[in-house]
């Protein structure tokens, strides 16, 4: 999946080339560049599929040049995660009524390769004996910006069956949830066959179901029936209204990050002496605990400051705390408030 709005890592991300596409990575790598390698030591690239925008297929070809163009599936409307997935399925099944689906979004930080494919391998094999298939993160503190789910009964090795989804919680909730050893953070990652994904959109999301009916019937049909679709994240609408015995969660442990925010930029670089973070050509002096993103031809100098984040593109140049990353969709609602839609 590697459509999205680009507001999470404004200005850098815009709605033409959210953070996926971004040279965010050493060495100037893209998130979905990263996506592509990683998943090409388990899957062939020629059956690696990308859903995503019409106006960003160019920046798909660009980060993902190894991804043959007749894979790149294209929503003709954003229509949230259910739809999204859904229409991959749709394509896949018309390819092989047999298909077994990884659908992993494209614009996740996996530090350890190697330990993220023998989860794959595991969450795959079990969708193969007709369950769907989740990947649970093993929780490094008491996030409130993770939905989490909760382990059931045993299923083969260390996976087990999900016993409920729980949306974003509190942070007292999030502590009871990490310090009982029962909760994994929900990762967005989902394996399944197509026809079995199919069937469940039909059951528990009828009027998409029907949408994508009509669209393995008459591909011609999309841009006409896809845009009707209702939009609801595939968790809610389908994820969390699976039965019991229907849903297993492989335990994964392998250095995951969502990149939800400028505050993810640590975990994504190696930090210098004082903690600082940098991307790009930036000079610090006398500065702490930054983070910092010049974009290309930019240079960022940061004196006597401490725990900023500073994003330094051609045209905008964001300054806030490091505390309020979450915050950075404030600042780009309140710049299309006043018109700069250049700067979107």
């Amino acid at each position: 999946m590697a459509g999205g709005g680009g507001t999470r890592l404004w200005p850098a991300s815009r709605k033409q080339r959210p953070k996926q596409f971004l040279p965010i990575l050493p060495g100037g790598a893209s998130l979905l560049g990263a996506t592509v390698a990683r998943l090409g030591q388990v899957v062939a690239t020629e059956r690696l599929m990308v859903v995503t925008a019409a106006d960003q297929v160019v920046e798909v070809a660009r980060t993902a040049p190894s991804v043959p163009s007749e894979n790149v599936v294209i929503e003709p409307q954003a229509r949230n995660t259910a739809a999204c997935i859904g229409l991959g399925a749709v394509e896949a099944f018309r390819r092989d009524p047999e298909a077994i689906l990884a659908v992993v979004p494209s614009d996740q930080y996996i530090a350890d390769g190697e330990a993220y494919s023998v989860a794959l391998r595991d969450a795959v094999a079990l969708a193969v004996r007709g369950l769907v298939v989740t990947i649970g993160i093993r929780p490094t503190a008491p996030e409130t910006g993770f939905g989490y789910v909760e382990l059931g009964d045993p299923v083969s090795g260390e996976a087990r069956l999900a016993a409920r989804f729980v949306e974003k919680p509190d942070l007292a909730t999030a502590q009871g949830y990490v310090s009982s050893g029962h909760f994994l953070w929900n990762s967005g990652m989902f394996f399944f066959s197509a026809r079995r994904v199919l069937d469940a959109i039909r059951l528990h999301l009828p009027a998409l179901g029907q949408i994508l009916d009509g669209i393995l019937a008459d591909p011609d049909q999309a841009a006409t029936l896809y845009p009707t679709a209702p939009s609801v994240s595939f968790d809610y609408g389908v994820m969390e209204r699976l039965g019991p015995g229907e849903v297993a969660v492989v335990p994964g442990d392998f250095g995951w990050n969502d990149v939800g925010s400028w505050s993810a930029l640590p975990a994504l670089a190696p930090a210098d002496a004082a903690g600082n973070v940098a991307v790009g050509d930036a000079l610090l002096l006398d500065a702490q605990r930054n983070a910092i993103f010049a974009g290309p031809g930019r240079l960022v100098a940061a004196l006597g400051v401490h725990d900023l984040i500073i994003v330094a593109t051609d045209d905008t140049v964001l300054v806030m705390p490091r505390d309020r990353a979450q915050d950075v969709r404030e600042v780009v609602k309140a710049v299309a408030d006043s018109g700069r839609t250049s700067s979107l």
